[in-house]
């Protein structure tokens, strides 16, 4: 095998950059793992640190490092530079000096060594003369640094590691050729690890509040420690969407599970809300997809891309923007090589995360990119794709090659473990933020969010009182306070403080002005015309010098694609929230209310707002063009939304509280999880106590909702509404007090179980097939619900009293009849308890009467036939031709004929895929039609058979349909 070549490396440097020389090493070890390999080279790094020995020497101590570093030798020679020159030698201002002068000669001579310098520019303030002499020689050197030369600067560690592997790699590319001329497997290989290194330290970092502050600090603060992709990441969780009528999977979906170990499907659509992780998801992703495949446990190219960084799809593909991002992100011509051979591009390894769905600005419209993202996905079915955003907008039919997933809020365990990670050994501060947490729900809500969590954290250390993070928009006001008035570095405590309010009034500026252009890249020439008319100019500076620092010393903004841009885009929304209250005319927030983009500024402005007055003249004015915003800015407010809520829910008839109903439940997309129960609560205890509702469709429609969201309605001990409302502890009672009069015609008939055949092949197609049913045993009334039996119920809209107290309650909805039922502890039988019944229990026969199938028998036992009688018989009225009432064999009366009947059930055409069993057959809660059964008294014999059954809507009134009770259980001890 051929010997390898060795690459002498000699770094100089004085004693303030000894975390940049540390740095090196790692730097030399990744290139000799790569690059290196396919050249037949090895580095090897050499340093007066590390190679020089005690002893004395005439010329000083670097006549003892000249003969071992052997600088006039070597190949490369890299020299350090920040605050420090060095100690004077005999032959110049500083070893350091001496060694790259020494160099410069030697590469005058023979051309080599390679020198690379780099100077660094992180600020500093001086803190002695002596400190200032040793600053003021290294600018001097800068200054007079030799012509034919080219020096780098850098702001950090991480900067300069990037920079001194991508030079030595450009160095190494340049000067020795590969050892084969076509780039080999272990080139390859080398590439893509190459890349995946540049990715890996790009998303090292969370951005919490800017970048990392400062090199190895000795002493990290907790903000520094949390700033680390491996220290910080909170591990969320996702759930498949849930839609109308869906329950979703039972358990959360655990991130490493999902996509980087099983990973059943190949394109995922991740929607959450803002400040839920989106994009710390997509970045955490991007760095352990990296770290993997660079330790070797597999290949994974991961290509992150913020697509609000692309505002015009128009001339591109989506493949012409990985192109692109692939070409940023790469340091040379073999790795752009490796990631677009085509194995590679858009194939297996590859995998794309594309932030930010929702914030493409310009003339691409949702529809277009939805088009762009499914194209993809179904002409590239191997690639990996995650695409994010916010739930606004994003429709499953838009993305049908998609997996859509929700990201969940953190759960308890998941905030406590935070917590500790934040605050460690401080276990007081945890305990009295845990006991906040559970005490207050709102704010236990707000943590749930892992952006508003950070803040939690780092608002209680810095203030150290709960009080400071009660709401949402009080949290980002308190901790961007801090911000502004913590110092950048330890080292700059004599330096003045930066002005808080000027800096306030500026980004307030700043902020409105860009969002109503929807620019979240605030455009240096722009700013500098805006900000040279604010009160804060002279005290600031000028445009750029006012957003450098404020990104310098808060980290509330970072360098965007044009300029500058707020590191999330909450912040960017409470800051225009902030600016919206320096505006008078609340028309001016309320135009902006109608846009979509506008919604989370609103509610920010109304958690802003300090008087009662103008938080309900705000919710006034929504109400009337956006009532979903209209209710979500009540979970924003001071004043509890009872308050606000109440004198607008009163004026409302039927129609305008079920869209108020539907509102709601539109508005729980986009509040977070845990303050979507408080929402849904409180403003349906508005609506169905506070008011008094006694409209039954509303009713119904508010336990719906309050079921879709598993807040119990009618469980008392977990403080149900419709149990408060109406008042269902005292339905047994009622039961006994009604069953206790005879006047009221209740009395129960115990109807035993067994199994029968239900439907009727020989008529209409709704009652097929004929099917075996099997039935427990159940209580029925033997009358249906009377006029007087009804008359105590407070809820409802009555019918005229027609015929009088003793004859059938008719003319009432199915949702009447339904919340009838619950107040006296009953409820309607279902479709197959009615027919069950009706034929006669488990002795009857399948025949279309439970007489038999003549229907010229019918008038022995059912009023029917009489077209032109104005009202039904009453209950128990006796039947002229036998003498006697019209009971069944159970002792039932008027089963047929007389009234139709509600029952529980849905309205399905036939009876494909209905239950075996009694229960009620409801597959949509508010479905738009229910069974009715029995016939009346106006129509003919077919109509009154026991299997005839028609569909009607739960809203619909009629003098012909009443209704019959049931309950469950026996009449026995």
């Amino acid at each position: 095998m051929k010997t390898k070549q060795t690459l002498r490396i000699v770094l100089s440097y004085p004693g303030d950059v000894k975390a940049e020389r540390l740095v090196m090493e790692d730097v030399v070890k990744e290139v000799n793992g790569g690059i290196a390999v396919d050249r037949n080279l090895v580095l090897e790094l050499h340093s007066w640190d590390t190679d020089a020995y005690p002893g004395f020497h005439p010329e000083g101590p670097q006549g003892l490092i000249d003969p071992i570093l052997k600088i006039e030798d070597c190949d490369v020679l890299l020299g350090i530079f920040w605050k420090r020159f060095g100690t004077p030698t005999k032959k110049a201002l500083s070893g350091t000096e001496h060694e790259i002068r020494t160099a410069i000669e030697a590469h005058r001579k023979r051309g080599c060594p390679q020198i690379m310098v780099y100077f660094k520019e992180a600020e500093y303030i001086a803190q002695s003369e002596e400190e200032l002499e040793q600053l003021k020689r290294v600018l001097r050197f800068k200054s007079d640094f030799p012509k034919e030369g080219l020096y780098w600067t850098f702001k950090d560690v991480l900067e300069f590691e990037r920079k001194a592997r991508i030079h030595l790699s450009n160095f190494i590319r340049a000067t020795y050729d590969l050892v084969d001329t076509q780039m080999s497997k272990a080139g390859v290989h080398n590439a893509v690890r190459d890349y995946c290194l540049n990715v890996r330290q790009r998303f090292a970092n969370i951005h919490l509040f800017g970048e990392k502050r400062r090199d190895e600090p000795a002493d990290p603060t907790a903000l520094e420690r949390m700033s680390s992709m491996d220290q910080g990441f909170v591990p969320l969780h996702l759930r498949d969407w849930r839609e109308e009528g869906e329950d979703g999977n039972g358990e959360p979906l655990d991130i490493d599970e999902l996509f980087l170990t099983g990973w059943p499907d190949s394109q995922y659509l991740v929607r959450g809300l803002p400040g839920g992780g989106k994009t710390t998801l997509l970045r955490y992703l991007a760095y352990r997809m990296a770290s993997l495949t660079i330790e070797g446990s597999g290949e994974w190219i991961p290509v992150y891309i913020r697509l609000r960084q692309y505002d015009c799809l128009k001339d591109n593909t989506l493949e012409d923007l990985v192109r692109k991002d692939i070409n940023k992100q790469c340091d040379s011509l073999e790795m752009c090589d490796a990631l677009f051979k085509r194995e590679r591009f858009l194939e297996r390894p590859m995998v794309l995360l594309l932030d930010g769905l929702d914030e493409i600005e310009g003339e691409v419209t949702s529809d277009k990119i939805a088009e762009l993202l499914d194209d993809l996905a179904r002409d590239k079915p191997r690639c990996k794709i995650i695409v994010t955003g916010r739930p606004i907008g994003l429709k499953r039919l838009d993305f049908p090659h998609y997996r859509p997933l929700d990201l969940q809020p953190l759960n308890e365990e998941m905030v406590g473990d935070y917590l500790a990670r934040w605050f460690g050994s401080a276990t007081e501060k945890i305990s009295r933020l845990q006991k906040a947490l559970k005490n207050k729900p709102r704010i236990f809500t707000l943590a749930t969010t892992p952006f508003l969590l950070s803040m939690i954290c780092y608002t209680f250390e810095q203030g150290g009182a709960t009080e400071l993070i009660e709401r949402r928009s009080q949290l980002y006001e308190n901790c961007t306070r801090y911000l502004i008035k913590r110092s950048y570095d330890l080292e700059d405590q004599k330096r003045e403080p930066i002005d808080l309010e000027a800096t306030l009034n500026t980004l307030k500026e700043i902020s409105l002005r860009f969002f109503l252009w929807q620019e979240a890249d605030f455009d240096v020439n722009h700013l500098s015309v805006m900000v040279q008319r604010l009160p804060a100019a002279e005290t600031l500076g000028s445009s750029e010098e006012v957003l450098r620092r404020v990104e310098r010393e808060t980290g509330l903004i970072q360098r965007g694609q044009e300029g500058f841009t707020f590191v999330h885009r909450s912040l960017w929304e409470y800051f225009t929230a902030l600016a919206l209250l320096d505006k008078k005319d609340p028309k001016f927030v309320i135009r902006q209310a109608a846009n979509p983009e506008w919604e989370e500024v609103v509610r920010l402005y109304a958690g802003l707002l300090e008087d009662r007055e103008r938080e309900q003249d705000l919710v006034n004015r929504l109400w009337t063009i956006n009532r979903p915003l209209a209710l979500r800015v009540t979970t924003e407010t001071r004043t509890p939304a009872a308050e606000l809520l109440a004198p607008l829910i009163t004026g409302e008839d039927n129609r305008g509280k079920l869209l108020l109903i539907s509102a709601l439940e539109q508005s729980l997309d986009l509040v977070p999880e845990g303050e979507r129960s408080n929402l849904v609560q409180e403003t349906l205890r508005i609506l169905l106590i506070e008011c008094r509702e006694k409209d039954c469709e509303v009713i119904f429609h508010a336990q719906a909702l309050l079921e879709k969201e598993r807040l119990h309605p009618l469980d008392g001990k977990r403080g149900g509404l419709i149990y408060e409302l109406l008042d269902l502890e005292q339905a047994a009672t009622r039961q006994e007090e009604l069953l206790s009069d005879p006047a009221n015609h209740f009395e129960w008939i115990e109807i035993k179980g067994g199994t029968f055949q239900m439907g009727d092949d020989q008529h209409g197609d709704s009652e097929k097939p004929t099917h075996p049913v099997q039935v427990d045993t159940f209580l029925m009334a033997k009358h249906p619900v009377t006029n007087r039996l009804l008359e105590s119920f407070p809820l409802g809209e009555k019918y005229p009293n027609y015929g009088g107290e003793h004859h059938p309650a008719v003319g009432n909805t199915w949702f009447e009849a339904y919340y009838f039922a619950l107040w006296v502890g009953a409820r309607l039988p279902s479709e197959a308890e009615w027919e069950y019944a009706a034929r006669g229990g488990c002795k009857a026969r399948l025949w279309q009467y439970f007489f038999g199938d003549d229907p010229e028998d019918l008038a022995d036992h059912a009023w029917f036939g009489e077209s032109g009688r104005d009202t039904a018989h009453a209950v128990n009225e006796v039947n002229p031709r036998t003498e006697k009432e019209n009971l069944n064999p159970l002792g039932l009366a008027n089963m047929l004929g007389n009234v139709w009947e509600w029952t529980a059930d849905d309205w399905h055409g036939d009876y494909e895929d209905a239950p075996s069993d009694s229960r009620s057959w409801i597959n949509t809660p508010r479905g738009p039609n229910r069974v009715v059964r029995g016939g009346g008294w106006g129509l003919d014999a077919r109509y009154c058979r026991s299997a005839a059954r028609y569909g009607s809507t739960l809203d619909y009134r009629d003098t012909g349909i009443g209704f019959r009770l049931a309950r469950s259980g026996t009449l026995g001890p």
